[in-house]
């Protein structure tokens, strides 16, 4: 089984919050096993959203790469 100082170390280093972290420790030492999964479930699905937020700048970025060479006439 994880201890919590290895759990807390590693959702840090996966960028979750402080205040998350605290609140996995209190579901890990108190709380159901249920709870603090569905804790670890919810950083994740922030995770995933800063992902998909850092994707559509890529995008813009990609299209305006595109937008400038067309109107530069390049074709790569």
């Amino acid at each position: 089984m994880i201890d919590w100082k290895s759990m807390k170390d590693r959702m840090a280093d996966a960028g979750c919050s402080e205040t998350v972290i605290q609140r996995a420790e209190r579901l890990f030492r108190y709380g159901s096993s249920e709870d603090l999964i569905r804790c670890l479930r919810s950083c994740r699905c922030d995770a995933l959203e800063e992902i998909h937020e850092k994707q559509k700048r890529l995008d813009r970025l990609d299209m305006l790469i595109r937008e400038t060479k067309r109107d530069k006439g390049e074709n790569t």
